[in-house]
């Protein structure tokens, strides 16, 4: 007889013994299984072997209509997938938009609580702004000081 920590793990399920469905097994393709008395009063587990779940494979369902005997007056060419860059990248870059205005919002909030003028701040980030050469052709940036002189310029 088979054994896993102190508990039998038996072939088939004895006479009046039951699935003990309120705690998992602890060793694959078992379940627990008691001789239907309380705890209290003399309870004894052991394990059972099940047989592990089957793969249900899954049939292709036939469509509703068929579509290869309907007459379709204009046919369409099915056209290839294109995967939608733009659309990620609008998105990516609404996200960004969000994060940004965020972070802008908690520096206007520091700017209020510290006493600080906000108007001085929101101009330094329109400066900023303005200042990228969006007609400068794409450079290397070596260092931070690199990439404020390239934003600068």
């Amino acid at each position: 007889m088979e054994k896993y920590r102190d508990w039998d793990i038996l072939e088939d399920l004895p006479k009046d013994w039951v699935v003990d469905k309120t705690a998992g097994s602890p060793a694959p393709n078992t379940v627990f299984i008691t001789n239907g008395k309380s705890p209290l009063k003399g309870q004894k587990r052991a394990l059972l072997k099940v047989q592990p779940k089957q793969d249900i494979s899954i049939q292709k369902k036939e469509p509703l209509v068929n579509v290869q005997k309907m007459h379709i007056a204009n046919p369409k060419k099915e056209e290839p997938f294109v995967f939608p860059y733009k659309t990620v990248n609008d998105l990516a870059r609404l996200k960004f938009k969000e994060q940004l205005l965020k972070e802008i919002m908690f520096d206007l909030m520091v700017c209020e609580v510290e006493g600080w003028n906000k108007k001085e701040y929101i101009n330094e980030l329109k400066k900023l702004l303005n200042g990228i050469n969006t007609k400068a052709k794409k450079e290397t940036v070596k260092s931070q000081n690199d990439l404020f002189s390239c934003i600068n310029t």
